[in-house]
């Protein structure tokens, strides 16, 4: 084993990184599930009709309802943005998600520290055919990563690989920088 000095001029950075985008079928359903949250939370605020002893509660409904409306529209209109943002890429040892437009992150996983890959899909996505990807390592407790919006090749592929890095090198040869 070596500790050799690095320089860093030559580390490849996350910055540079070319990511795959998610399929384009992804925006579809974020712009469905966006609709469906809306269309509910719009009609629960209609229950304030059924309260009688709420004086002012045709005011108050008329003025969430707009709130909603404008709400959904304004996430309507960043959900394209947030879209092309959104994507993946996989290096020889790692794997790098990156989303947010507001708040960006990228979140980059050593193979070697990953403990559980899942493949999933819900309702709406299985409609598209899309899937998704939960990784699980162990800094990140119980929460899991998820890479949304990939075909059905793209997230077995992805978790095939991801499954069977630590198997085929060995962990404490990986020099992870970021």
């Amino acid at each position: 084993m070596t500790n050799r000095q690095l320089n860093f001029e030559n580390i490849d950075k996350v910055e540079n990184l070319i990511y795959t985008p998610l399929e384009k079928k992804y925006l579809k359903v974020q712009i469905v599930k966006t609709i469906l949250v809306y269309i509910i939370f719009m009609g629960l605020t209609l229950l304030l009709l059924l309260a009688e002893e709420f004086a002012c509660r045709v005011a108050t409904t008329i003025g969430i309802e707009c709130v909603f409306l404008i709400a959904m529209i304004v996430n309507l209109f960043l959900l394209p943005k947030a879209y092309a943002y959104k994507g993946f890429a996989i290096r020889e040892h790692d794997i790098t998600y990156r989303s947010g437009i507001i708040f960006p992150s990228v979140i980059t996983i050593p193979f070697c520290k990953i403990q559980q890959v899942s493949v999933r899909q819900n309702p709406i996505t299985r409609i598209f055919g899309l899937y998704a990807i939960d990784i699980v390592n162990g800094a990140q407790m119980l929460e899991a990563t998820s890479i949304p919006g990939l075909t059905e090749e793209k997230a077995n592929g992805s978790a095939k690989l991801c499954k069977s890095y630590p198997d085929t090198f060995h962990c404490q040869d990986i020099r992870f920088v970021r």
